[in-house]
């Protein structure tokens, strides 16, 4: 189980770098998050991919260490 947990990890970590490289990618395919651009500022919509993949990463770092 624990090399399962281990697994999904890395999983969650190499989508997440993967999220904060291709930010601008992410953001062309899905589009502008109007809440993020009034909440956040111009470019919202980018910094909110980047703590949407922070958040992951601590999520699935939790979620391992139980």
């Amino acid at each position: 189980m624990v090399f399962v947990k281990i697994l999904v990890w890395i999983a969650v970590l190499g989508g997440a770098i993967l999220i904060m490289k291709y930010k601008e990618r992410v953001v062309r395919m899905v589009g502008k998050n109007e809440m993020a651009e009034r909440y956040l500022g111009p470019g919202g919509t980018y910094t909110f991919w980047v703590l949407f993949a922070i958040l992951l990463i601590v999520i699935a770092t939790v979620w391992l260490v139980g």
